[in-house]
Parts: structure tokens; sequence; C-alpha cells
């Protein structure tokens, strides 16, 4: 390998460890952002309203049949 070659790699190098760096500190974050609590409340209240509505629809759908073959 030429010396100029040598210097380009250890360049690229770099800027790779640099730019990987970057990207574990921004992984960090957003790992930091979805255990908000805030968030997380969110997220349960949206569960809840979704597991009710299937429960409404489920019942529904039963009653519907029950009617039907009655």
């Amino acid at each position: 390998m030429v010396v100029e070659e040598r210097s380009e790699l250890h360049d690229l190098l770099i800027r790779i460890d640099e730019r990987v760096k970057s990207i574990q500190e921004d992984i960090a974050g957003i790992n930091r952002d979805r255990r908000c609590h805030t968030h997380t409340e969110k997220i349960r209240s949206l569960e809840r309203a979704v597991w009710g509505t299937v429960t409404v629809v489920a019942g529904v759908t039963a009653r519907a049949f029950y009617e039907a073959f009655r």
C-alpha cells in the first residue's frame, strides 16, 4: 500500500467511526424518548380503547348471530 492510500483509509475509518458514534447517540436518544412516562400512558390509553372497541364489536356480532339463528 502506498502511504497516500493508507492516509486515505485512515481518514475514511475516522469518518466512519464518527458516524457510527453519532448513530449510537441518536439511537440512545430515541430509546430515552420511548421510555417517557407520558408516552407510556398514552399508549396504555390507546390499548384500552382498542381492546374496548374489539370487545364491543365482538359482543354486537355475537348478538347479531344469536338473533339471526333464534
